[in-house]
């Protein structure tokens, strides 16, 4: 059972002096001496910092020895205080400028001089903060992207804990979902009670909003709830992930309204078989390239190349809005050489869009484990025909 707090660190302090290792060994082979952090993700895997206020300016400065330090706006220091085991937090104030503030960090604990570096692939440090921070450190900063997501990739069973538990959660959403369908109610009615089961479960707040999307709007990518009311024939497409101690465990599963067409049948069923080939292939030594190569071929052979045109999976751990996915860190696609290692995590997403007319799938989380893979998710792969 994973650790339920209520407040304070998720894990034992051990768990993040392992990371830390982790990153710092990272950061020597990269020739940097303190590397600074901007990514929600990324502070709290190294320290458990957990807040919706995360889109304020935040930054975790590591150094290759000592203690790491973080600077946050005056109003979040009290949740750094309480989330993380860091003893020394500086603040700004809304009227200050906040790269000032990392300025201050540095030079108060003896670091001008080291060879700083900076992850410039976060989303939260746009370019123009960043070209501001170099002006105000007055120093040349390295690049030090891809460090930390490097420890992040491989799971620890703790972190395996976390994504189980999130699971659970969402085989509780999926379950409510599905037993709400049916015609003349709206895709706002699904999708409530699947949060309301998600949160009630134990859940966190989201680190991707739920998909229940229906009729031909589910064949458009990406679209979700939108007071649509369920018709007669509607296929639905549910896509939702609850969250653990940040970490998710997203699936997606399929539903009909009343009865399901013939060639929604055969769509989902060759996304099912697609998924249980790519299941298949997965283990440790194996390409990325080659897993989809084996959920590509049974797309393939079903006569839907046209419509699959996209990776099969992507890493999933820590996560906060807008997604839970760690895509940057590893997908599972075309040209892909990295090889699987125990410990990932994938969310693997066949499914299939026929444009404006409907959509279907059905998905997994799994990990990598010594000889193949093991689902973490639970939740039977039928075509749901309700109402």
């Amino acid at each position: 059972m994973a650790v339920q707090r209520e407040f304070g660190l998720a894990f034992p302090k051990a768990e993040y002096d392992r990371r830390l290792a982790a990153v710092r060994r990272g950061m020597a082979e990269r020739g940097a001496e303190v590397l600074l952090l901007f990514s929600p993700q990324n502070l709290h895997y190294l320290t458990g910092y957990n807040t919706v206020g995360y889109l304020n300016y935040q930054c975790l400065l590591v150094p290759l020895e000592g203690d790491p330090v973080m600077v946050v706006r005056l109003l979040e220091r009290p949740v750094a205080e309480a989330t993380t085991w860091l003893a020394t937090v500086f603040a700004y104030e809304d009227h200050e400028d906040p790269a000032g503030a990392v300025r201050r960090a540095v030079h108060e604990a003896g670091w001008a001089s080291r060879r700083l570096a900076c992850e410039q692939t976060s989303g939260f440090l746009s370019v123009r903060q960043y070209r501001h921070l170099e002006q105000v450190l007055g120093a040349e900063i390295q690049d030090g992207s891809g460090i930390v997501e490097g420890a992040r990739l491989i799971k620890s069973p703790l972190e395996l804990e976390c994504h189980r538990e999130a699971a659970r959660c969402t085989a509780a959403g999926l379950e409510a979902i599905i037993n709400a369908v049916a015609e003349g109610r709206t895709e706002n009615d699904l999708a409530a009670e699947g949060y309301r089961a998600m949160v009630k479960a134990g859940g966190e707040f989201f680190s991707s909003q739920p998909i229940v999307t229906s009729g031909e709007k589910s064949g458009i990518p990406h679209t979700t709830f939108h007071r649509r009311a369920l018709r007669r024939g509607d296929a639905i497409l549910i896509e939702i992930g609850a969250v653990w101690n940040r970490y998710a465990a997203p699936q997606m599963r399929t539903a009909a309204v009343g009865e399901a067409s013939r060639e929604m049948r055969r769509a989902y069923d060759a996304c099912r078989e697609a998924l249980e080939a790519t299941l298949a292939a997965i283990r440790p030594g194996v390409r990325s390239l080659d897993v989809q190569a084996a959920c590509q071929a049974v797309i393939d052979r079903h006569g839907y190349e046209p419509n699959f045109r996209k990776r099969v999976g992507y890493s999933v751990g820590v996560g906060f809005a807008p997604s839970w996915g760690e895509g940057q860190i590893m997908d599972l696609k075309h040209h892909d050489e990295r090889e699987l290692r125990p410990g990932m995590v994938f969310h693997v997403v066949p499914a299939l869009r026929e444009h404006r007319t409907f959509a279907v799938g059905v998905s997994e989380t799994v990990t990598v484990t010594e000889k193949g893979c093991e689902i973490l998710t639970s939740f039977p792969r039928d075509l749901f025909v309700r109402g």
